[in-house]
């Protein structure tokens, strides 16, 4: 592997994170029904008891890159 700027063959090989993106599930409306059909009930006691969190998943991207350690020239590796 030979750097792209300067020739070099001292290159660093790392894995850099791209991006990430959480995609959340939410509660539906028949659970905001429901509790708002509590709150109103109970004279608004249920707004004591929290809401139910949601569950997400995130997900990373990740790219390896190549640094060069004479001139810190930093370039993608395509992959294999």
């Amino acid at each position: 592997m030979i750097c792209p700027k300067c020739g070099s063959a001292n290159i660093n090989v790392v894995n850099e994170q791209e991006s990430a993106k959480t995609r959340g599930k939410s509660m539906g409306c028949l659970w905001t029904l429901g509790r708002w059909f509590l709150i109103f009930i109970t004279c608004g006691l249920w707004l004591l008891v929290g809401k139910r969190r949601a569950t997400g998943k995130t997900e990373f991207t990740y790219s390896t890159m190549g640094i060069c350690q004479n001139c810190g020239n930093k370039f993608p590796i395509p992959n294999q």
